[in-house]
């Protein structure tokens, strides 16, 4: 765990990788009251075959393969061990997942749902616009700073801590000039360095406690989301995943690398791939 923490990966991938390998350690001493040096390729077929037998996807399988080869690697890297369990193991087929990306018609309900003057309502169709016209993670957006705001542009923090500029509509900066100057009155003096945050209650109470502020999490986002899709009868599946298909629309005017880039996708791939064609 140490040794994937210092390569830079996110807290939620560095959880992830350790869940895996305790579910796999976990199963491996009940199954054969073997620990995790002693499996052989046969524990992981058979390790495979419980997994499906569960009705876990190919693809999440393929995924635990995945950190569990890179232990074993790890492992020989160390002289802990000799050998790989996984070298002859061969990854499942992959399902190949098409996300239904939101239609226009579906982004400006969601968007227009909240139409208060209120603080939560500001902020939250400033998400909804900030998300759907850019294209960014929940998790991107969480982490965007008051620093990270310009005129023209917004300074994103990505995966492995990857920066980029993204380019700010006039729509967009103005929603986000309006968001700002609510904020401020909102916090009374408070300071949060986040640009989106939350309130926490204390006590239990109904008040909420302006000196009790957070980055808005992951969850938080997604309600966002789902709170305005479900009011208009919009399909939410892939909820914020969905509103990234902000790189479709920008297809139509717009080279794939370009697209590729701003998504913070590694591959062309990807980004061709995981969009199929709007309603």
């Amino acid at each position: 765990m140490t040794e994937i923490e210092i390569q830079n990966y996110s807290k939620s991938t560095v959880k992830n990788k350790k869940a895996i390998l305790l579910q796999f350690a976990r199963w491996l001493w009940e199954s054969f009251q073997m620990e995790l040096e002693d499996a052989t390729t046969r524990h992981i077929k058979r390790w495979i075959k419980h997994l499906l037998d569960e009705g876990i996807k190919a693809n999440t399988i393929k995924t635990k393969l995945k950190t569990l080869n890179n232990f074993y690697k790890f492992c020989i890297k160390e002289k802990i061990l000799k050998d790989n369990p996984l070298d002859d193991i061969e990854l499942l087929k992959e399902e190949k997942v098409m996300i239904k990306p939101f239609s226009i018609d579906d982004i400006q309900k969601i968007i227009v749902f909240y139409c208060g003057s209120n603080y939560m309502d500001v902020r939250n169709k400033t998400i909804l616009t900030c998300l759907c016209e850019t294209g960014i993670r929940s998790a991107e957006l969480s982490n965007i700073m008051l620093t990270d705001v310009f005129d023209d542009a917004l300074l994103i923090r990505g995966k492995g801590n990857k920066q980029r500029l993204m380019p700010v509509s006039l729509h967009l900066k103005r929603q986000l000039n309006k968001y700002r100057r609510i904020r401020e009155k909102y916090l009374k003096g408070e300071e949060c360095p986040f640009l989106f945050f939350c309130t926490r209650n204390k006590g239990g109470g109904l008040k909420k406690d302006v000196s009790s502020i957070g980055r808005m999490g992951h969850d938080a986002v997604l309600n966002v989301v789902k709170s305005s899709g479900k009011a208009w009868g919009v399909d939410v599946k892939f909820l914020v995943h969905s509103c990234r298909s902000y790189a479709q629309i920008s297809l139509g005017h717009t080279d794939l690398y370009t697209v590729s880039r701003l998504l913070a996708h590694n591959q062309l791939a990807t980004t061709k791939d995981i969009f199929i064609n709007g309603r």
